[in-house]
């Protein structure tokens, strides 16, 4: 270190030598933390090491000087160290950066110094691909007015670090004049990604992909969807997302542009592993950043308070975590979302804007199929959910309360060992599916004093991959949370309704056919076409799906619960029409309504008896209404 201190200019830093390459962020004025990335030279390619980055909760000097850090390698590991990071007076945008571990990491030597000269190479921390598919006749949100200063996408994300460049050519998408049907929007879409990217998506990288879209079919009981985030745990996560930019021009005609380049920054962060303010684990509903909704702002109906502090940007602790988290916590195509716990580290804890009261005016619980809550191993685990209103007058509620996919209703799942467990314990599930809505314009639902609403939750594979990978014995916990006004404390708070746990057990295979079976029925293509209820896009999980399926019905019946599983998400599938595009066109599979009818009515009451009672109803509702469109 030199005698004298020199101030260091924030941004990004490069260098190394024969065999160390590292990337250094230092970031003093903006979140007060430096951070980089280690890769070891190999054969001309860079291998990633290890991420570092200043302690959380310390803030960096101007000048540098000796910081304590932490360090992450790719596998989760960690250890302790220190790094140096000095001025030069003879090259004013260089660097000379000392590291120092505690431990051995991934390779690095611990108790030695490691002296290397660093070049600043950017004003921006990170650099990130962006690809932009576009579907003919929508049109790209215009610059908005900020202060005096256009804000766009790319600009928006420059200010919170990213040097944002063209990953791949973009492409026109052929119009769907009716719009996209929600109940496909998952796979085709994800396909449609895939297939339109000209950048490989077959690997982890600073790469995203962005489908901008025209408009979602309106779907009963739901509000408006704007956007979904594509997360395959069975390929690679958060690889990109799209957005509907048809349908956020009829909703927000005033000011469209604003609010898409908001839905896109939103959806991107998403990608980039944020999670949404509201949510009850985050706590954050007064934030006007891109990750929070304008409707829920404040518990809700403060949306014009919402845009009036709304300023094109991400919070504090969620630009640290972009800046500055593992590598492996951030970039495309590593951790599942949501993976990190940015939002309570680094200050020893927070205080969340909407204080939990528990709420005793209503009762969340869940329901076990007919067949009872000893599940074969592999099988799909549908539940109930009832929603009871225990007040003596009615009482209105959201109409998408009980979807597992909205922003009310969550699951904790524990797998018991012994002793006592709380709703803390565990994981929570997390849909594969990531959609994001605007419910201002759906209307509620009004409940009777004394009434129950009901729904279902296939809670078999989410982001995380498979939630019952194991046999044993596992605790399910519904948590509801909505915001609503406190009489007693004069403000909006988060009303918490915890149901009781619902104990389910996951057998082991009965047999050497069986294990064969369940390696077929935990692949992540499987665990993704039973969540989605059949896809076309799945079409080798589908084919070897219903080889299991016709091996089970004939060694045990059609009752076979694994078999019905099956057989209901082949006849979901086969009702609704399929699109992929091929050679710049889309080639459609019509819907078959007659093979769903087929399908869904041949599942007889021991078949059914595998899944809870709303499903099984809802399946035979289904095969009715095929059976009258078959004709």
């Amino acid at each position: 270190m030199s005698a004298k201190q020199i101030p260091i200019r924030d941004g990004r830093y490069e260098g190394g030598d024969a065999d160390i390459f590292v990337v250094l962020r230092m970031d003093a004025e903006g979140s007060g933390a430096a951070s980089g990335d280690v890769h070891r030279d190999h054969d001309g390619e860079r291998d990633y090491v290890s991420s570092f980055r200043s302690a959380p909760g310390t803030r960096t000097p101007a000048e540098g000087g000796v910081l304590t850090a932490i360090w992450q390698d790719g596998a989760g590991q960690t250890t302790t160290g220190l790094v140096t990071v000095a001025g030069r007076e003879d090259r004013p945008d260089a660097v000379d950066l000392t590291i120092h571990l505690d431990e051995r990491l991934n390779g690095l030597p611990p108790g030695r110094d490691l002296t290397l000269t660093l070049d600043r190479v950017a004003a921006e921390l990170r650099e990130l691909g962006l690809e932009i598919e576009t579907e003919d006749g929508v049109r790209s949100p215009s610059p908005v007015d900020f202060h005096g200063r256009p804000m766009t996408l790319r600009e928006s994300l420059r200010a919170a670090g990213f040097a944002v460049g063209d990953a791949g050519e973009p492409t026109l998408i052929p119009r769907q004049d009716d719009g996209w049907d929600l109940s496909m929007s998952y796979t085709v879409l994800d396909d449609l990604m895939r297939t339109t990217a000209q950048s490989s998506v077959d690997d982890p990288r600073w790469e995203l992909h962005l489908l901008m879209l025209g408009k979602a079919k309106a779907e009963p009981g739901a509000g408006t969807l704007l956007g979904v985030m594509f997360d395959d745990a069975g390929v690679l996560p958060r690889q990109g997302c799209a957005i509907f930019a048809g349908s956020i021009r009829k909703i927000f005609p005033d000011d469209p542009d604003r609010k898409t380049i908001k839905t896109v920054a939103h959806e991107l962060g998403h990608a980039l592993n944020l999670r949404h303010r509201f949510e009850r684990e985050v706590g954050q509903a007064d934030s006007s950043s891109f990750m929070n909704y304008d409707w829920r702002y404040r518990g809700g109906s403060f949306e014009e308070e919402y845009w009036n502090a709304f300023s094109f940007t991400f919070d504090a602790d969620e630009l640290e975590f972009l800046r500055h988290a593992p590598r492996s916590a951030v970039m495309p195509g590593r951790s599942p979302f949501p993976s990190a716990t940015y939002w309570s580290r680094g200050t020893g804890g927070y205080s969340p804007y909407l204080p939990e009261v528990p709420d005793p005016r209503f009762r969340i619980g869940l329901n076990a199929p007919a067949s009872g809550s000893l599940f074969l191993f592999g099988q799909p685990v549908f539940l109930e959910v009832v929603f009871a209103n225990r007040l003596a007058d009615p009482v209105t509620v959201p109409a998408d309360l009980l979807d597992p996919k909205g922003p009310w209703l969550e699951f904790r799942i524990i797998r018991r060992t012994s002793g006592p467990v709380s709703p803390e314990d565990g994981m929570t599930f997390t849909p594969m599916m990531h959609r994001c809505y605007d419910s201002t314009a759906s209307a509620p639902v009004t409940l009777a004093a004394g009434g129950t609403l009901r729904g279902n939750v296939n809670l078999t594979f989410g982001s995380s991959g498979f939630s019952f990978a194991e046999p044993g014995t596992y605790d399910i916990i519904p948590i509801l949370s909505v915001p609503s006004k406190s009489a007693e404390l004069g403000q909006v708070v988060d009303r918490v309704t915890t149901g009781r746990p619902l104990r389910i057990t996951v057998a082991h295979p009965h047999s050497l056919g069986h294990e064969r079976d369940a390696m077929v029925l935990l692949r992540p293509d499987s665990g993704a076409w039973f969540a989605l209820g059949g896809a076309a896009a799945l079409a080798k999980a589908g084919d070897d799906l219903a080889e299991v399926r016709d091996r089970r019905v004939a060694e045990g019946g059609d009752g076979d619960p694994i078999a019905a599983a099956i057989t209901r998400a082949e006849g979901i599938d086969a009702g609704r029409p399929a699109v992929r595009l091929q050679d710049g066109r889309f080639v459609e599979r019509a819907a078959s309504p007659e093979r769903a009818a087929d399908l869904l009515g041949g599942l007889g009451q021991e078949a059914l008896g595998a899944f809870d009672r709303h499903t099984a109803e809802g399946t035979v509702r289904l095969a009715a209404a095929y059976r009258r469109e078959a004709g």
